[in-house]
């Protein structure tokens, strides 16, 4: 595989959103969106961008690293937006940012966290 980002553009969007409502299945407690649920959405992206590039069975996926920072939390009812977006870091390695952003009418959008996994093709 020559360059990982070249298989990326070719599989499918280097971006992508989805919309998500803060469910009670989501919440503590105080109702406030559990760091759990929010790292099972941003693992479940991350399966799906991976899965979406149609890597064939001598290439595997290794992820190298993982950063989360998280800048405000959710409640309940709260409408998220999960944006993520592909990012060359070498020929063989990309950087997925994930970024979680909170909605509100009438509001600009505040960020929750922000993620980025980063990713590396190598043979089996």
């Amino acid at each position: 595989m020559k360059n990982f980002i070249n298989v990326v553009r070719k599989s499918g969007p280097i971006k992508t959103r989805k919309q998500e409502v803060v469910a009670p299945s989501m919440v503590d407690a105080m109702g406030n969106l559990t760091l759990w649920s929010l790292m099972d959405h941003l693992n479940k992206v991350r399966h799906e961008r991976i899965s979406a590039l149609k890597l064939d069975n001598t290439w595997k996926e290794q992820l190298l690293n993982m950063q989360v920072k998280m800048y405000a939390n959710a409640a309940l009812g709260d409408a998220l937006t999960i944006e993520s977006c592909f990012v060359q870091r070498d020929k063989k390695s990309v950087d997925l940012k994930v970024y979680v952003s909170k909605l509100k009418k009438g509001q600009p959008a505040k960020r929750v966290c922000k993620a980025v996994y980063t990713v590396s093709i190598t043979r089996k």
